[in-house]
């Protein structure tokens, strides 16, 4: 199986662009040893509700803070999250509620790392190609008259990249936090120990602003003419 990285189609008729957040998150977590925060950028998780949990006021405000503060948030949060995922530092959950403006693709990416996708979109991929997607609304306040019910898809990270697509090889991990402070290599490749099966869209582990879609998305979105996103093919070092 293929697989491809998902990015934005260019043109004007591509707009879109979101100004809010998440209604929660968790903190950078600023480590001892490296003196970094490892990033979570993209992770997020709209479909996990903390309107009920005790702690979640402690999540409530973008912050950095000690190492040690949030892996205590984080193992207070991991039973309210019914799935596995790593929770990185800056992770979101809930509502994203915010601005909407431009105009919007069937599926589209106003940040590399988050994924919308219009209902009418969500509902053909569901009935036509048997695709089914992790989607949550989302609370917008557009500009115009013409709204479109904008869902966002939940895209959670799975896969890595291989370790011979670093040209001078991985940074090591942070003995404290396990950070690397690897860059995006400009000819990256998947480690194909690492992909998941029946999972069409995923985020990278590694770097969670990637997201990759399987050859079988891909051909649906051509297939049923949905425009917004582009598809570019990442090869697969197999196992």
């Amino acid at each position: 199986m293929k697989f491809f990285e998902l990015l934005p189609a260019a043109g004007p008729r591509f707009s879109g662009f979101l100004n809010g957040a998440h209604r929660w998150g968790l903190p950078g977590g600023l480590c001892p040893v490296c003196e970094a925060s490892r990033g979570g950028l993209g992770e997020a998780y709209p479909s996990v509700d903390l309107s009920g949990w005790s702690h979640r006021h402690e999540l409530a405000e973008a912050r950095q803070v000690p190492l040690e503060e949030y892996e205590r948030l984080r193992r207070l949060l991991r039973p309210q999250v019914p799935f596995d995922v790593p929770l990185l530092p800056g992770a979101e959950f809930g509502l994203y509620s915010g601005k909407a403006t431009g105009k919007w693709g069937d599926l589209h990416l106003p940040y590399p790392w988050r994924l919308v996708i219009q209902r009418e979109a969500m509902e053909r991929l569901r009935e036509e190609a048997g695709i089914e997607l992790r989607t949550s609304k989302m609370d917008l306040h557009f500009r115009g008259k013409s709204a479109p019910e904008l869902l966002e898809v939940e895209v959670h990270p799975r896969g890595r990249l291989h370790d011979n697509c670093f040209p001078s090889g991985r940074e090591r991990p942070c003995e404290r936090c396990g950070r690397q402070g690897d860059s995006l290599p400009n000819a990256p490749s998947l480690d194909g120990s690492t992909l998941p099966t029946g999972q069409d869209l995923f985020r990278l582990t590694d770097f969670t602003t990637v997201i990759i879609a399987t050859e079988r998305f891909a051909e649906a979105i051509a297939r049923l003419g949905l425009e917004g996103v582009v598809f570019k093919e990442v090869p697969v070092v197999p196992p």
